[in-house]
């Protein structure tokens, strides 16, 4: 379904160039939830904003279903994340004054869906996320682990085929982290879509298959019949203990 083929990405600073992502290939299908970890600043971001066709790569290709996103228009891209991607990101942008509900309808309406229409689907991805009750709240008052399941109802209300989640669950407790990874895990499993899940912590990845590690651009894959101990051995594989942790 995703195809991404020796991609490279730099950046320019002000002390010089950051390579980003360097030559980094790799396929997520439907049915899997592949996940990669690695320390901040590895290029996670950047690798699912160029899948997402948000950014373009220096060198490489993305390809999904086939089709290359380089070939696109930007109009066509704008429409394949409407209706065949859906992505949460860590800085999740949230409506000042909309409720709930309101907001995950946003996307149906730009697909000129009914009111009607809309919010029966907006009820129906709140309760797969187990976010029901969070419909007629506003953003501040969600919890942390609400408003994770709440951008993934979100992320998932025009019926996407592939969904891109950047670090969902590391700062949250270890019992909210478990919910919200055996949630992406089951969409996968259902078949529904292919989820490319980006964390910190290869903790929070234990239900990822297959697993990448990212560092300094460059991506690895431990050895199947490693199996989660040498996930764990990587540098910063552990995730950090939170407050809730302690």
């Amino acid at each position: 379904m995703l195809r991404l083929q020796e991609i490279s990405k730099r950046y320019r600073q002000p002390d010089g160039e950051k390579v980003a992502l360097n030559s980094v290939s790799l396929s997520v299908d439907r049915g899997e939830m592949a996940g990669i970890f690695g320390p901040s600043g590895s290029g996670k971001t950047t690798l699912l904003k160029i899948a997402a066709g948000l950014e373009g790569p220096d060198s490489g290709t993305v390809s999904y279903n086939g089709l290359a996103l380089q070939s696109m228009t930007a109009r066509d891209r704008r429409r394949l994340r409407r209706r065949e991607l859906g992505c949460v990101w860590a800085r999740q942008e949230w409506e000042d004054g909309m409720s709930i509900l309101e907001w995950i309808r946003v996307p149906l309406a730009l697909e000129r869906w009914s009111v009607r229409q809309a919010t029966h689907r907006a009820h129906e991805v709140l309760l797969a996320c187990e976010a029901e009750q969070c419909e007629k709240l506003h953003p501040p008052e969600l919890s942390d682990g609400e408003r994770q399941r709440v951008a993934i109802a979100r992320a998932l209300v025009g019926d996407p085929r592939l969904l891109l989640v950047d670090g969902p669950a590391s700062h949250l407790a270890p019992e909210e982290r478990e919910r919200i990874m055996t949630l992406l895990g089951s969409l996968a499993k259902e078949g529904s879509v292919a989820v490319l899940v980006t964390d910190n912590s290869a903790e929070t990845l234990l239900l990822a298959d297959p697993v990448f590690y990212l560092r300094d651009g460059k991506l690895v894959t431990p050895k199947p019949s490693s199996g989660h101990g040498e996930l764990l051995s990587f540098p910063a594989a552990r995730s950090r203990r939170t407050a809730a942790d302690a």
